[in-house]
């Protein structure tokens, strides 16, 4: 019997396993919560990727844990990257989503009666093999998440402004990469009864989740403090010398996103709002967030927030007759009174009391 080896190709996938397993941990610690579909796409890439390692290597006769795994992510990428993609044109999901991944649940029954064998608490047969067996069926499945993807992008396939044209082409990218995934692998059931076929087409599958770790990773790392899913301006700039413009262009968008949700829904009133929570609520990152404040309101966060806090204090001071001073400060959204009057007396030169009473 063969000894278990490595050879030029398995020690390159194997490292991009490495690099799948990093950039998960790298999304997954982050606080942008519509990222981490992606994150899990780049473990279910990983797992896979590993599992075809061991097959080649040979060590999968050491180690059989992961030998019915790779159905479980192949079942799992299509609800992921679905998901992903309705995060990203801020789609709310329907409280049934999670039945998209009943079929990764089911695939992954298997790989637990296994483990029991190993571990010596069971000897029930191994049920649902001809399940995970089924490649068609995992093609079809993986081919129906393409349809929807697609469909989502078409219908968003007209962008009005800067951002939406980075978004749809970040999409495409993706869509892209997930469609020559699933082409790898029907190529592999298709060609496998074929006379000419060898084992290095296998590898065309483990290729290709390759490059789409590779590309998703040097995205992270071209643009590792505001990476949000979305936006890669540098990266997709059309004109190489309009890259200023094209940021302001950006950031100008943002700040009017960002304002207009500021007035509409008053999150300021919010005591304990802070550069996270906004973030996430307007669908940025929190770095991205401060550097259109900076750049743009030419203040920092708090000075930002307190601004508008100050002008519900101001309407209230003048059109409720009956609110009491002493407590205003809380209503709209300060936590400690004195520096409610300091930032109050800063701007007005007078106290609030005293500005209740100039009104007109």
């Amino acid at each position: 019997m063969t000894p278990p080896s490595f050879d030029t190709w398995t020690s390159l996938f194997l490292l991009a396993v490495a690099m799948g397993l990093f950039l998960f941990m790298v999304l997954i610690t982050g606080r942008q919560k519509k990222n981490y579909p992606i994150a899990f796409l780049l473990l279910a890439f990983a797992v896979i990727l590993f599992q075809y390692v061991l097959f080649w290597t040979r060590y999968e006769r050491v180690y059989p844990y992961l030998i019915f795994i790779p159905p479980v992510c192949y079942f799992v990428s299509g609800p992921l990257l679905y998901q992903y993609f309705l995060n990203l044109y801020q789609t709310r999901l329907s409280k049934y989503f999670w039945m998209h991944y009943i079929p990764a649940v089911i695939a992954i029954v298997p790989s637990l009666v296994l483990w029991l064998r190993i571990a010596g608490w069971s000897e029930t047969e191994i049920p649902l093999r001809w399940y995970v067996g089924a490649y068609w069926g995992i093609a079809a499945h993986m081919g129906i998440y393409c349809f929807l993807i697609a469909k989502k992008i078409s219908a968003n396939a007209t962008p009005d402004t800067e951002y939406k044209k980075v978004r749809h082409r970040w999409a495409l990218v993706l869509l892209s990469l997930y469609g020559l995934f699933l082409l790898a692998y029907v190529s592999y059931y298709v060609l496998v009864n074929f006379p000419f076929f060898n084992s290095e087409w296998d590898y065309m599958i483990s290729a290709t989740m390759t490059l789409s770790i590779y590309t998703i990773g040097y995205f992270i790392i071209k643009e590792p403090r505001i990476f949000d899913g979305a936006l890669f301006a540098e990266i997709f700039l059309p004109i190489k010398n309009k890259k200023e413009s094209f940021e302001n262009s950006l950031l100008n968008e943002f700040f009017e996103h960002l304002t207009t949700y500021m007035r509409r829904e008053k999150p300021y009133l919010d005591n304990e709002l802070r550069l996270v929570h906004l973030a996430d609520q307007v669908g940025f990152s929190t770095h991205l967030l401060s550097k259109v404040i900076n750049k743009k309101a030419g203040k920092s966060f708090n000075h930002f927030v307190n601004d508008y806090r100050l002008q519900e204090a101001e309407r209230l001071l003048r059109n409720e007759s009956d609110q009491y001073v002493k407590s205003i400060y809380f209503d709209v959204g300060f936590n400690n009174k004195a520096t409610f009057y300091k930032a109050f007396k800063k701007k007005h030169q007078c106290t609030p009391s005293q500005y209740k009473e100039q009104k007109p």
